[in-house]
Parts: C-alpha cells; sequence; structure tokens
C-alpha cells in the first residue's frame, strides 16, 4: 500500500471516528434520559448507575395522572402549529416582495426585522408583560403567539429571501404571460419551487417555540402553560422529582422527533439551498 493511499485511509478512519464520536456524545443523554424515566425513583442516583433493572411505568403514569399534561401539550402543540403558520404566511410574503421588487430603503427596512434577533429575549420581557396585562392577554395563549412571532417572523423572512433569490424571475413571467396574475404565479411557479425553503423554515420556527421556557414561565399561569413550564413544576422545595422530569422530557421529544424525520429530505434540501449562496 503506498504512502498515499495510507494517509487516504487513516484520514477515512479518521472522520468516522470523529462521526462516531460526534454520534454517541449527541444521544447519550437523551438515552440516558430514556433510561432514567423506566426508573425507580430509588435507583435514578446509584453510582455506579444502574444498568440492568425491572422498567416500571410508573413515572409516566405519575406525570399524565389528573389530564394537566394533556393539557399543556395542546398548548405547546396549538402555540407552535398556530406561531409557525403566521410566521410563514407574514415572513414568506414580506421575503417574495424583498426578493422580487427593488425600491427606496429596501435594504434598512431588511436589516431593521433583525433588531427583534439582536436583543436578548430578557429585554422585552417586561414590555410585553405591561403590554399583554393591558389588554387582558396574560395567561392565553395569543399572548405566547404574538411574542413568538417577534422572533418567528424575522427568520422567515431572511431564510427566504434566500431561496425566493434561487427561483428565476422569467419563469414567473412566463407564468404571468400565459395568463397568470403575480399572486397566481407565486403560488404555482414558486411556492413548489421553494417548498425545500418553506419545510426548512417551518421546522426551525416550531422547534423554537415549541422548546421555548422564558416567555412561557412569565406570560403564562395555569390556563396557557406549555411543557418546558410543566416539566419545572416537578422541581419543589422539598424535592426534585428526576424520574417524572425524565418522563414528561422523553414525552415532550416525541413531536419534535416526529415532525424532523417526516420532513428530514426537505429539511436537508432546504439547509444546502438558497440559504448559503
Amino acid at each position: 500500500m503506498s504512502s498515499y493511499r495510507l494517509i487516504r485511509y487513516l484520514s477515512r478512519l479518521l472522520i468516522y471516528l470523529l462521526v462516531i464520536l460526534a454520534v454517541i456524545l449527541s444521544l447519550a443523554p437523551l438515552v440516558y434520559l430514556l433510561i432514567t424515566s423506566f426508573k425507580e425513583p430509588n435507583l435514578t442516583f446509584n453510582l455506579p448507575p444502574v444498568w440492568i433493572f425491572k422498567p416500571t411505568l410508573q413515572n409516566y403514569r405519575e406525570v399524565l395522572a389528573g389530564g394537566q399534561f394533556e393539557k399543556y401539550f395542546v398548548n405547546s402543540l396549538v402555540v407552535a402549529l398556530s406561531t409557525t403558520a403566521i410566521a410563514l404566511f407574514l415572513g414568506g410574503l414580506a421575503a417574495y416582495g424583498f426578493s422580487r421588487f427593488r425600491f427606496r430603503g429596501a435594504f434598512w427596512l431588511r436589516m431593521s426585522a433583525l433588531i427583534p434577533q439582536m436583543l436578548p429575549p430578557i429585554t422585552i420581557i417586561v414590555p410585553l408583560y405591561v403590554l399583554f396585562n393591558g389588554l387582558k392577554l396574560l395567561d392565553t395563549r395569543w399572548a405566547l403567539v404574538i411574542s413568538y412571532l417577534t422572533f418567528t417572523i424575522p427568520l422567515a423572512l431572511w431564510m427566504m429571501i434566500g431561496f425566493f433569490d434561487d427561483v428565476p424571475i422569467e419563469l414567473e413571467e412566463a407564468a404571468m404571460i400565459d395568463g397568470c396574475t403575480r399572486l397566481g404565479a407565486l403560488v404555482r411557479v414558486s411556492l413548489p419551487l421553494v417548498a425545500p425553503g418553506l419545510a426548512a423554515t417551518a421546522i426551525l420556527a416550531f422547534l423554537y417555540c415549541w422548546n421555548e421556557f422564558l416567555y412561557a414561565v412569565i406570560l403564562t399561569g395555569r390556563e396557557a402553560r406549555t411543557l418546558p413550564v410543566t416539566i419545572t413544576s416537578f422541581m419543589t422545595n422539598k424535592a426534585i422529582l428526576w424520574g417524572r422530569i425524565a418522563a414528561s422530557g422523553s414525552m415532550v421529544l416525541v413531536p419534535v422527533l416526529v415532525f424532523a424525520l417526516l420532513a428530514q429530505r426537505y429539511l436537508v434540501r432546504g439547509l444546502s439551498r438558497g440559504a448559503v449562496k
């Protein structure tokens, strides 16, 4: 074996080992979370850890008892889906306008959309609280949807601009010559071509809304509470119920994994096109 082939073989082997190590480090916390959710409370902190034990569903039964978890699950799902749909609609239309039309001040208007992304969320939580308190929207799903839109619309705007820029304007012009309106050309020509971008943007927006904690814990009470806040309720001044935390955390992961797996093909295509030119 020549030295060139040996170096190439060792380089490839090193890359594979690094990838395997990265996968193990990424999956290890999730696997440990899932294992802990099936343990008895007295086995949680055993050192060394107990890997062979009799699985139990006690933690899941305790989490689901009373029906509150299902209520907060619905809250999280409704808020995340509503915010994602509105952000895609408004951000997508704005991105199409910036991509297809040139007007004075367009650059600075686009830059201004980044201001919410530059601000730490904690800096605007007090003004939002005062605003929603005056509008009687505290502890409602609408308070979370409006708050999340301040971050997801700029995300959708900037991601979708790149995807619309990748679609040749000549295709829309040909469609309009054949009788399509501007809106018809957008719906029938451009949107199918930017579908991977829409999927990638939808997943990122959904993940942000699903996992967000700060706004949910401050702007909601018992009625509009979401799952990230619910998990913290198992930490009391008397004890930290790690088994219930692990069980609820495992259930919170399920919709995200299903959503990501269903849209995996579009997510990979979307992140490799348009967003980076």
